[in-house]
């Protein structure tokens, strides 16, 4: 007996739920609505006088394989193996308890939302990457941008959905523009049973940072000297 018709017109589509039908690569197309877990990315540009010259929002395609092995170390009260913003193996025992953290202050680059300039604007992101290719650094001086400190509204709750908002500005004094071509939530690691990887050696270690999301913009974002970039993630449930 046929399960499939020979002809892939034959199928009806329509029985299938939104998010089997979701496509990736036509994010500006599907209707995305009746997908269960979703994010967007909201960039804002203001110039000095706070007035808005850009604002505009795209999916998110954020988390990472290490956010999915950090989960299941912790659903499944194990270990599992992820990889810090090193490149090392980052071994997490996830009922030994902790925190993960990424409300990081001001100045700070090191956790929390961060942006760089490595990758190709519009390309796929890895599930595997472990960091920014090119992360900009903190700071006032050339190729330098000032980090704003990381903000998270609490969870509400607007009909059928369940979201809430993580969010950061970064402030551009540096004296040129700077373009921003990749965006990261790092998360800061502290408190599990955990044991650093390299070149197979296992060392523990109390805290560590670790990339839980990754996007690349479709297209270059161009922060001109004096402008303000925010960022602003929205992760949403919908029962």
């Amino acid at each position: 007996m046929a399960l499939v018709g020979l002809n892939k017109d034959e199928l009806d589509l329509s029985r299938l739920p939104a998010d089997a039908r979701y496509d990736p690569k036509r994010d500006n197309a599907d209707d995305l609505s009746g997908v269960q877990i979703k994010a967007t990315i909201t960039f804002k540009i203001t110039d000095a006088n706070g007035t808005v010259v850009k604002e505009w929002t795209e999916p998110a395609h954020s988390l990472t394989q290490n956010f999915t092995l950090f989960v299941y170390a912790l659903w499944a009260s194990t270990s599992a193996e992820l990889s810090d913003t090193s490149g090392y193996g980052l071994s997490v025992n996830g009922a030994s308890g902790g925190t993960m953290a990424i409300n990081a202050p001001s100045g700070n680059n090191s956790y929390g939302i961060v942006i760089g300039s490595g990758a190709s604007a519009g390309s796929t992101p890895s599930p595997s990457q472990s960091n920014l290719v090119a992360k900009i650094p903190a700071g006032t001086n050339s190729g330098q941008i000032e980090y704003g400190a990381v903000s998270l509204t609490g969870v509400g709750v607007s009909g059928q959905t369940t979201s809430f908002t993580i969010s950061r500005s970064f402030i551009n004094v540096s004296g040129a523009t700077l373009t921003v071509t990749e965006i990261g939530i790092i998360a800061y690691l502290t408190g599990w049973a955990m044991q650093q990887i390299v070149s197979g050696t296992t060392s523990p270690t109390s805290s560590d940072y670790t990339l839980i999301a990754y996007d690349i913009p479709s297209t270059a974002i161009s922060v001109l000297n004096g402008q303000t970039l925010t960022i602003t993630y929205t992760f949403s449930v919908t029962t």
